[in-house]
């Protein structure tokens, strides 16, 4: 997709959240999300505010360049 619209002017780019703390995943706040949290070395999920200021990022022009990549957004819970 970034190969395709990038000729318009358009950059593409993709986060790749882990557990993010919303209320459909409440239960990663609490003891049985224990297991969870411990995969990061920050001991926590993200916030959905902490996803949002990515995207915002990713939206300004200053980003373009990073079209075509995925941003794997997981507090070092997993690495490439």
């Amino acid at each position: 997709m970034a190969l395709a619209l990038a000729p318009h002017g358009i950059a593409v780019t993709t986060i790749a959240p882990g557990f993010v703390a919303t209320d459909r995943a409440a239960a990663l706040n609490g003891p049985e999300g224990a297991a969870v949290r411990a995969q990061s070395p920050f001991d926590r999920v993200a916030t959905p505010h902490e996803v949002a200021a990515a995207i915002v990022a990713l939206a300004d022009p200053l980003a373009e360049w990073a079209s075509g990549a995925v941003l794997d957004f997981n507090g070092a819970s997993h690495l490439r």
